[in-house]
């Protein structure tokens, strides 16, 4: 099989940044995407799930990257290119002290000096979504030219020490300075770096992911805010229609990507029936469950999908050509048009020398294979990692010695 191989030509920090955050979700667990609908799959879990992504480890890193980044504004440097590269310098550091601690999800443990996608870049979307960092608009690279020219004209505030009141009037722990709304690290806190969140950090991140004006509405918030033993034992995206209110927007949002889900569900189905050329088990079981289900034959027929494009902006005229006809395709019970569809879909997204249902050369069904997805989980699993943290500090060993 040939390798394939990307290049692009280097123009700055911020087309590098673009361009290896692709990259990593591509590299992701259950990132493939055969059919064309990443961008369906993506929009919902912005919205249920906002500034989390495939590739990030840990909560911890939500306070580690601020608290590096405002030990750093308190620098002169010669160019904003140096801020960046004493940034990244700093992570790679902190990578031998966690992995002198034997910590999970440490972000390079493996690669060490060698990393090329950095904590600050993983986890900078979230900050601006919970707002720790305090301008939604600034991306990292534009964050660093604002220091630089702010501390030149001395502009800069680093005066962190003014705690703000909610509505509430009740203190939620963040010091605000010109850039961040969190709370400042102790003393040498990078000696005895942990991944586990004190009882501090843990409420702020709870704190800015429930109150900040992206996050405050969605099932990550909602989530955050029940008893942990709600949620805890639940492992997948669809499982969580038991503990959702039956009515509002929490409601709305959940069924509309569920049944989405459900919609294309048997298309991926399909996809690895032709794959497999039928000797897939797992494929036959789930497509006889899916052809002969509920959904299939009460709903399947009127299921909204422009409505699903046009509350995700979506404007992409074969996806919407491809929605269609698997709906049609369906309805009428016609398997041939079916399979047709997806290896025409496949042939569209690739070319036919890298379809796998085309060429038989880029695929050999092993038995246990399974290509790209299942069922969406619109990134559930991430958050969920994400939220245990959280919980373990505010209900677990720090809470205690609190």
């Amino acid at each position: 099989m040939n390798e394939l191989k990307l290049g692009w030509i280097d123009y700055s920090s911020e087309h590098r940044e673009k361009v290896m955050a692709v990259l990593d979700a591509l590299s992701a667990p259950g990132a493939v995407d055969e059919l064309g609908i990443g961008r369906i799959r993506d929009g919902f879990a912005d919205i249920l799930f906002p500034g989390t992504s495939t590739i990030q480890t840990r909560a911890k890193y939500f306070l580690i990257v601020p608290y590096l980044l405002m030990e750093l504004e308190k620098e002169r440097y010669a160019r904003s290119e140096d801020l960046l590269e004493k940034l990244g310098d700093e992570e790679v550091a902190l990578i031998e002290t966690l992995n002198k601690e034997g910590q999970s999800g440490v972000i390079g443990g493996r690669a060490g000096t060698n990393l090329k996608r950095k904590p600050s870049n993983i986890y900078w979307n979230g900050l601006r979504t919970y707002e720790i960092f305090r301008h939604e608009s600034l991306s990292l690279t534009n964050y660093t030219k604002a220091v630089f020219r702010m501390k030149h004209n001395k502009e800069l505030v680093n005066t962190y020490g003014n705690e703000e009141l909610d509505d509430a009037g009740n203190k939620d722990g963040a010091y605000i300075g010109t850039f961040w709304k969190c709370i400042l690290p102790e003393p040498g806190w990078k000696h005895n770096l942990s991944m586990d969140l004190s009882y501090e950090e843990a409420h702020l991140l709870k704190t800015r992911i429930t109150s900040a004006e992206k996050s405050k509405d969605s099932l990550l918030s909602y989530l955050l805010t029940m008893d942990y033993d709600n949620w805890r034992e639940i492992d997948s995206f669809e499982a969580l229609d038991t503990i959702i209110p039956d009515k509002g927007s929490l409601r709305d949002n959940f069924n509309q990507a569920n049944k989405f889900s459900e919609f294309l569900h048997g298309a991926h189905i399909r996809y690895n029936l032709i794959a497999s050329n039928g000797q897939n088990k797992t494929a036959v079981k789930k497509w006889t469950n899916w052809i002969n289900s509920n959904f299939v034959k009460y709903e399947f027929a009127t299921f909204p999908f422009r409505k699903v494009l046009h509350r995700l902006s979506i404007h992409n005229s074969k996806l919407t050509l491809f929605l269609r006809d698997w709906q049609e395709a369906v309805v009428s019970r016609d398997e041939v048009a079916m399979d047709e569809l997806i290896i025409k879909r496949e042939i569209e997204l690739k070319s036919k020398d890298r379809a796998k249902l085309h060429n038989s050369k880029m695929y050999s069904y092993q038995d246990g294979d399974w290509i790209g997805n299942d069922k969406l989980q619109y990134r559930f699993q991430d958050a969920k990692i994400i939220m245990e943290d959280i919980v373990a500090g505010l209900e677990g060993k720090y809470a205690e010695a609190r």
